[in-house]
């Protein structure tokens, strides 16, 4: 086989296409006895040999033609990938102002080519919903006129004779055009409230508030599933997921996975930023009620967090906490991450994951004394997030303060600063700020050139937070009533470009792409927003109301260099910084067992199912999994399409049941098959039957447990508690402690979601500690064994939960949890990882973290 590329059919098409295009034709001339020389032989007869060329000549000039024309591409073609979309062809101004001439002049070729053919021109794609002003003018007309008529003699006899008050029914017709006038014009008063867009405040108090109303146009769409303010601009360019009661952005359509590694990693490779649409992220109020004890709230906040968000640098400054949440009754049961920040003494602020959002929202409804408030304000405050080297820069392109701030004279002193984790922790900016939309384009404020040094204004940011000025920001962003108000004076785009055009016809100095619409504080909207550092994810986040996010949004994406994300994006950037993502990496509770015991273990069955018979890897027949073949599982151990926590913790538990008197581990009995008791429970007495009790209990459906196998242990400490089982019972009714670790491959491999972990046995420590140190050849080439000693089934003690090639560290790592006994021993920092499916293992380096 050579080793040039083979060409696909449309390749090969296209070359054939240009080759086409440049072949010139000849006309074949016979040989006469006239010639084109003259008679001496010297000299061209150039009419002649025109003449008799005409062919050729005209051959070659059609062949440049259409050879200029076949590598040609039409303006919507040459844009980059990120403007190519359907709607752009139709819209001249989705392209940049350089390119909008020639693609008029192309639209308008295609226009008359098409009446050429006998096109018709396409029908408007707007439908009219509801009456126009003009409409309802007619119809109150309309009624008018038919009264009249029932009045007037005069009028009646211009009828003609056919017409007559009693076969027309003018009366049931005047009740109809009445009722339609009476309900179309009630709707167009409803939606007005304080400003043109129909903006208004959703908030309920001790129950979930009803989803947002939107366009008649969208509302079957929207029964089961809430849409997102940006939810239009994200369907055009991403793919959607219905989650958790939203529809949220997945991923975007372009491949984006080496670019999310280089803008939202390490600020060193990178220069621009990525933002997403948080606003499904669900954020309640709780308050005291006027004269109760504000004692309450503090005991509360204590139960959700273990008393930590009690500490005074969250109560008494401005910080947002960022931590585990728990059960208020079960103490110790956690229930995954949360945000929390107290707005006062007397009402705090709790942001919660979709996932968990209603079940917290209801078990805070049902536990809470009698002096609190539960207040939904999931569709009331929206959010954004945005990370990279240029956020910073970029958020201040699109931000304006409508009044003399110190918070935002702050925020302008770190605008060119790119690696924010230099800021203090507790890092958060608040100010009102100015509809977006006044900016014709985003663009930086011309005080930042002027700025003090970046040392300065970190210093400032650190020692001197403009306590009180954040705080009134807070309370304006956390009440309805303020909420309601910065609603007041929106305008739509047409009025904001009608004052635009009256600006520029009054005042010559109104030019440039730099231009911003004055503010008058009578008529103009504020916004309040809070801009706020997160820690542990090391990002942005930026709180506003509701309805507000649109104008933000759009102004944000026009930034070069600035890029939408989705879940999967977020997962990645997680996955890359060794962070643990919700709720697919937390199986220690209940909506991350479910996640991967249901949602995640569906998805992958269903994919595999799809496959063809052919396709599809058979886990019952794949040989020499373990050092011996256990009778109870032929191949893959467990549930090959999810994490089986459940068989960890039989296995795992089954051990120490085994070991508690001898000490002895026997893989199988061949002189015994499996034995119950009088009660026809299952006896243990060696690994196989610890595998066949496990296989009992996941087959009987009615009997399965459904209580969580396993629970979290952070402990960093030598000697972990762990639990003794003198009875077969507790091995699957005791909980497993785990504790989260993160793994890197010593060599090669690449180490998938659900990827089995295992221990190194005593015997084969040796072998594998030479591997980590490498085996060399006299050439210098490292030596890779085919055939490694291959551990038993029962040194099985993790899985791993997110695993993959890490762009960042240029090799394969995963992120998971193992039994937490392992780290109590002196054993070596070493695992074993075999993904599901295959009998190869790799050796990694584990380090325990905390979550």
């Amino acid at each position: 086989m050579s080793g040039k590329k083979q060409l696909n059919d449309n390749q090969l098409f296209k070359r054939q296409k240009v080759r086409d295009a440049r072949q010139i034709r000849t006309e074949a001339i016979k040989q006469d006895k006239h010639s084109d020389l003259s008679d001496a032989g010297g000299m061209l007869k150039v009419g002649e040999f025109i003449h008799s060329r005409k062919y050729e000549i005209t051959s070659l000039q059609m062949a440049m033609k259409s050879s200029k024309n076949s590598g040609s591409t039409r303006v919507f073609q040459a844009l980059p990938r990120k403007l190519r979309r359907r709607t752009a062809s139709h819209n001249v101004k989705h392209i940049p102002r350089r390119m909008r001439n020639r693609a008029l002049r192309e639209m308008r070729k295609s226009n008359v080519a098409d009446v050429k053919k006998g096109d018709e021109p396409p029908k408007s794609k707007y439908r009219n919903h509801g009456l126009t002003n003009r409409q309802l003018y007619k119809m109150r007309m309309a009624v008018k006129l038919l009264r009249l008529a029932t009045r007037s003699t005069a009028l009646q006899l211009t009828l003609p004779k056919a017409v007559t008050l009693k076969n027309t029914r003018i009366r049931n017709k005047i009740k109809t055009l009445k009722k339609a006038i009476k309900t179309h014009s009630s709707r167009r008063k409803i939606n007005r409230l304080n400003n043109s867009m129909g903006s208004h405040d959703i908030v309920a108090v001790n129950e979930l508030a009803p989803l947002p109303k939107t366009k008649i146009k969208y509302l079957k769409r929207q029964k089961l599933f809430a849409w997102l303010p940006t939810h239009v601009w994200n369907a055009k360019r991403s793919h959607m997921m219905k989650r958790w009661g939203y529809q949220i952005a997945w991923a975007p359509t372009q491949k984006c996975f080496k670019m999310t590694h280089r803008l939202g990693s390490e600020t060193a490779a990178s220069d621009g930023a990525l933002c997403m649409d948080t606003s499904f992220y669900g954020t309640m109020f709780v308050t005291t009620k006027e004269g109760s004890d504000k004692q309450c709230l503090d005991n509360l906040v204590g139960k959700l967090t273990k008393n930590k968000a009690n500490k005074k640098k969250y109560k008494r400054k401005i910080s947002w906490f960022e931590g585990k949440l728990y059960h208020p009754e079960e103490t110790e049961t956690i229930m995954g991450p949360m945000e929390l920040l107290w707005i006062n003494d007397s009402k705090i602020l709790i942001r919660l994951h979709p996932a968990l959002y209603g079940r917290v929202f209801d078990i805070l409804c049902k536990t809470k004394t009698e002096g609190l408030d539960i207040l939904d304000g999931r569709f009331a405050l929206s959010s954004f997030t945005i990370r990279g080297a240029a956020a910073l820069s970029s958020l201040l392109s699109i931000f304006r303060s409508t009044e003399a701030s110190q918070s935002y004279r702050q925020l302008l002193g770190i605008a060119k600063l790119s690696d924010y984790s230099m800021l203090p922790k507790s890092t958060i900016f608040g100010f009102k700020a100015l509809d977006p939309r006044y900016l014709t384009t985003p663009h930086l404020p011309n005080t930042v050139t002027n700025s003090k040094t970046l040392v300065d204004s970190i210093i400032e940011i650190q020692n001197s937070p403009p306590q009180a000025e954040l705080k009134g920001i807070i309370d304006r962003l956390t009440e309805s009533k303020d909420r309601t108000e910065s609603y007041n004076n929106q305008h739509t785009l047409k009025m904001i470009a009608k004052r635009r055009r009256y600006e520029l016809e009054k005042n010559d100095k109104y030019s440039g792409s730099s231009r911003v619409l004055k503010f008058h504080k009578e008529k103009d909207p504020e916004i309040p927003l809070l801009v706020i550092k997160r820690q542990k994810v090391n990002d942005w986040l930026v709180v506003l109301p509701w309805f507000w996010l649109l104008p933000f949004w759009y102004q944000l994406n026009k930034i070069p260099r600035v890029y939408h994300i989705g879940l999967r994006q977020v997962q990645q950037l997680q996955y890359e910084h060794g962070q643990f993502y919700y709720p697919d990496d937390y199986p220690f509770t209940e909506t991350g067992y479910l996640e991967s015991k249901i949602y995640k273990r569906e998805s992958s069955y269903s994919h595999w199912k799809k496959k063809p018979i052919g396709k599809r890897v058979n886990y019952e027949k794949i040989k020499d999994v373990h050092s011996t073949t256990l009778p109870a599982f032929q191949g893959e151990i467990g549930d090959p399409f999810c994490a089986d926590w459940k068989l960890l913790q039989i296995l795992r538990n089954g051990m120490r049941y085994l070991t508690k008197d001898s000490g002895q581990i026997k893989l199988i009995d061949p002189a015994k098959t499996g034995q119950f008791d009088d009660q026809r429970n299952r006896m243990v007495g060696n690994i196989n039957d610890l595998l066949e009790l496990y296989k009992d209990l996941t087959e009987d459906k009615l009997q399965e447990d459904t209580k969580i196998p396993v629970k979290l242990c952070n402990s960093r400490k030598a000697t972990i508690c762990t639990s003794t089982i003198n009875t077969v019972t507790e091995i699957s009714s005791t909980q497993l402690n785990v504790t989260p670790v993160s793994c890197i491959c010593v060599e090669k491999g690449r180490p998938k979601d659900n990827a089995r972990i295992y221990k190194i046995p005593d015997s084969h420590i040796d072998y594998w500690i030479s591997v980590a140190n490498g085996e060399y050849l006299a050439n210098g080439k490292k030596l890779h064994n085919q055939n490694p000693p291959k551990p038993e089934a029962y040194d099985l003690i993790g899985f791993a939960t997110s695993g993959s090639f890490n762009l960042g560290k240029g090799m394969g790592t995963c992120t998971g949890f193992v039994d937490s006994e392992y780290f109590t021993n002196k054993n070596p920092h070493f695992l074993l990882l075999r993904n599901p499916g295959t009998n190869i293992y790799r050796l990694a380096r584990c380090e325990q973290v905390t979550i």
